[in-house]
């Protein structure tokens, strides 16, 4: 158990020790020594001091603050993510920490709407209005990160074969002429990878082999992601061909992207604007 969430008496700048950044890596938990934690931290103690998890609390609260998943911000974090990153630090279970946090107001389970949000995954970036276009530079992102793996990758297939016809000599070139043992031999192999081929014809292999088979378009890759007016039917296509990709075992990513789609906003959480507000020592009216 690490020694940052013990119930043993520390001083104000001991309060607050780095908790995990692992999950998500961009931000890390203010230790700085400042009077503005003062407010929430006192406010949980009141309400909750008299409980052993008090101080999983104020730790809990206090990483929500650190990492942004505000209530006003659209960031959400999902039960799951909070149990992978903080299960193993807190002195008392996620689950447990949640329900006391959630009664006296300091964290919010998001349901919104239809229960369901637009998930911009490599940021974690929420937005519960499908009209909100602040989405389309992020999927625009998306789309030009996966377009530029997609020429790499084929760019290098290209480059592998011309190395490999170049590799091979011709009869004028010095190359042995084959004889007749040679090619019976080459038509059994042929024979034999034909046979081969028979039963993988279906299986996808490529990058772009993979999206066309979970677009299922007669049009290129290309005009099938980035032709459609509507931004909504972009993500869609955009989802289920990231989503394709990550499933097969024959491809791999070269290039930063992840999904963005439709998701279910259930069990996921956010730090109220009440909680914020006293976090950052602000009047709660305003």
């Amino acid at each position: 158990m690490d020694a940052c969430f013990s119930n043993s008496t520390r001083t104000h700048a001991e309060e607050l020790p780095p908790v995990v950044i692992e999950n998500p890596p961009h931000y890390t938990m203010s230790t700085s020594d400042s009077d503005d934690t003062d407010r929430l931290e006192q406010y949980i103690r009141n309400e909750k001091g008299d409980l052993p998890s008090s101080e999983s609390m104020i730790a809990f609260a206090n990483w929500l603050y650190a990492n942004e998943y505000f209530e006003t911000n659209d960031r959400v974090v999902p039960t799951s993510t909070l149990k992978d990153t903080l299960g193993d630090r807190l002195e008392y279970g996620v689950d447990t920490v949640l329900d006391h946090l959630e009664e006296i107001d300091v964290v919010a389970e998001v349901s919104r709407g239809s229960g369901q949000l637009i998930l911009h995954e490599r940021k974690n970036k929420g937005f519960f209005d499908p009209s909100n276009r602040d989405m389309i530079p992020l999927l625009e992102e998306e789309l030009s990160r996966f377009l530029e793996d997609l020429q790499e990758q084929e760019s290098q297939i290209l480059e592998s074969e011309d190395a490999s016809d170049d590799e091979t000599p011709s009869v004028a070139d010095g190359g042995e002429p084959e004889t007749n043992t040679e090619e019976a031999q080459a038509e059994d192999i042929d024979e034999a990878e034909a046979n081969d081929e028979e039963d993988t014809d279906d299986v996808p292999t490529t990058l772009r082999e993979i999206a066309a088979a979970a677009l299922d378009v007669d049009v290129p890759i290309e005009d099938a992601l980035t032709n459609p007016t509507d931004h909504i039917e972009r993500i869609e296509r955009f989802d289920d061909v990231v989503s394709a990709i990550i499933e097969s075992d024959e491809v791999s990513r070269r290039r930063e992207y992840e999904p963005m789609g439709w998701r279910n906003t259930a069990n996921k959480w956010v730090l109220t604007k009440t909680a914020k507000a006293r976090r950052e020592n602000e009047s709660l009216s305003s």
